[in-house]
C-alpha cells in the first residue's frame, strides 16, 4: 500500500450484508491488522441503524443522507477528507444506499479519477446474498409486484468482487452453482465466499483491501430510468425514538416484537430489508428482517437496559408508504404497556426512493 488512503466501496442490495461486514473487516483490520478504519454510511432517509451501529463498534463513521453517494458526489468526498483529517485512517470502507445502481459510473470512477492523490480505490466489491442470489440470477423468473431483481442483477455486472454472504446458510453444492452463475455474468470478477457467523475467507478480503490491487474496470453508460420502477415499488421509513424505561427492558425481546410484527403483516418477498437498534449507555442490540429470516446482528453488553436510551427503525418494503407508516407506528405504540417504558418520537419520515441523479458520470 501506498501512503494514500486506501478506499473501498462496498455495494449491495438491501439486506445483502453489507453493514455487518463491514464492520467485521472494520474489527478485524484493527485487531489482527493494525489498521485504523473509518465508515461512511449511505441512506435515503435521515437516521440510520447502519450509523448507529458502526459508531457503536468504536469506528469513525459519516453519513450521507437524503440521496445516494453519486447525487451527493462533493459531500461524499467532503466526508471522506473530514475522515482523513481528523482521524488519518489506513482504510475508509463506504457502503452506499442498497439500491443504488451504476456506482461504478458515477462514484468508483470518480474517485479514481478526479482524487489520483488522495485515494487508493480498491476493486469494487458488491456483495451478495447467498440464499436471494439464484433468484436474482435467474434471467427467465417471472417479474411480479413483489420482484425486485432488476436493480441487484445489475449491481452484480458492475462488480470486481464479488462478496458472497450468508455462506453458512446455503450447500456447498448452491455455492457451487452460484458461483457458476456468476462467472457467466461477470466472467473477470474475484468471487469470495464468507459469513459472519463464522467470518469464513475474511483474511482473503482483507488481503485484496491491503494489496496494491486497485479499481480498473471501464464503466458502462446505463439508462438509469430502468431500474424507477423497482424503486417506486418500495416504502421507505425511517423513525427514531427516544425510551425511558420505568423497569428493567428487554431489548432483545422488543427488537424480536418488531421483526415478527413486521412479517405478520407482510408476505416475506415484500421484505426487502427491516432493522431495528435500540441502546443505551450501558448496552445495545440490532436486529434485521430479510424475506422472512430474522438475524441478531449485534448485542453488547446486556440485553437489559435499565436507564433512557435511543430506538431506531430502518424499513424497506414492497408497501404504499402510508400502510409502511402505519405498520412501524402500530409496533411502537404497543411497546408503553408491555415493556412499561415512556417513548416519545423525536425523528419520523416515510417515502419511495428518489431517482438517481449523478453529480458525474463517467462512462466508456
Amino acid at each position: 500500500m501506498t501512503g494514500k488512503t486506501r478506499f473501498l466501496v462496498l455495494g449491495g442490495y438491501l439486506g445483502a450484508g453489507k453493514t455487518t461486514l463491514a464492520v467485521n473487516l472494520a474489527k478485524t483490520l484493527r485487531s489482527s491488522y493494525d489498521k485504523s478504519v473509518s465508515i461512511i454510511t449511505n441512506d435515503q432517509g435521515d437516521v440510520l441503524v447502519d450509523t448507529q451501529f458502526s459508531k457503536g463498534s468504536g469506528f469513525n463513521v459519516e453519513e450521507i443522507v437524503g440521496g445516494c453517494f453519486c447525487t451527493n458526489f462533493d459531500e461524499f468526498v467532503c466526508s471522506a477528507r473530514t475522515l482523513v483529517s481528523t482521524g488519518k485512517p489506513d482504510v475508509i470502507i463506504a457502503e452506499p444506499i442498497g439500491t443504488s445502481t451504476n456506482i461504478m459510473s458515477s462514484v468508483v470512477s470518480p474517485l479514481r479519477s478526479l482524487y489520483p492523490d488522495e485515494f487508493s480505490v480498491s476493486p469494487f466489491m458488491v456483495v451478495v446474498d447467498c440464499i436471494r442470489a439464484m433468484d436474482i440470477l435467474n434471467e427467465n423468473k417471472q417479474k411480479t409486484a413483489d420482484t425486485v431483481d432488476l436493480i441487484p442483477a445489475h449491481q452484480i455486472k458492475e462488480a470486481e468482487v464479488v462478496i458472497l454472504s450468508k455462506a453458512d446458510a446455503v450447500s456447498t453444492e448452491t455455492l457451487d452453482k452460484i458461483e457458476s452463475a456468476l462467472h457467466a455474468v461477470v466472467a473477470d470478477a474475484e468471487i469470495v465466499r464468507t459469513s459472519s457467523t463464522d467470518l469464513r475467507n475474511i483474511d482473503k478480503i482483507i488481503d485484496i483491501i491491503l494489496s496494491n490491487k486497485v479499481s480498473t474496470r471501464v464503466p458502462m453508460g446505463e439508462n438509469s430510468k430502468k431500474f424507477a420502477f423497482e424503486k417506486a415499488k418500495l416504502g421507505w421509513y425511517s423513525g427514531t425514538f427516544d425510551v425511558v424505561p420505568s423497569e428493567k427492558l428487554d431489548m432483545y425481546s422488543l427488537a424480536m416484537d418488531m421483526m415478527k410484527g413486521v412479517a405478520k403483516e407482510y408476505v416475506p418477498s415484500s421484505i426487502v430489508h427491516v432493522k431495528v437498534m435500540i441502546s443505551s449507555p450501558e448496552a445495545a442490540a440490532k436486529m434485521s428482517l430479510v424475506n422472512e429470516s430474522i438475524n441478531v446482528d449485534g448485542i453488547h453488553g446486556s440485553r437489559y437496559m435499565s436507564s433512557p436510551g435511543r430506538l431506531v427503525l430502518n424499513a424497506r418494503v414492497i408497501s404504499p408508504p402510508k400502510k409502511l407508516e402505519t405498520v412501524m407506528r402500530s409496533l411502537v405504540d404497543v411497546i408503553p404497556e408491555k415493556y412499561k417504558a415512556e417513548v416519545k418520537m423525536t425523528n419520523e419520515s416515510c417515502f419511495s426512493p428518489k431517482p438517481e441523479s449523478p453529480t458525474h458520470f463517467f462512462f466508456e
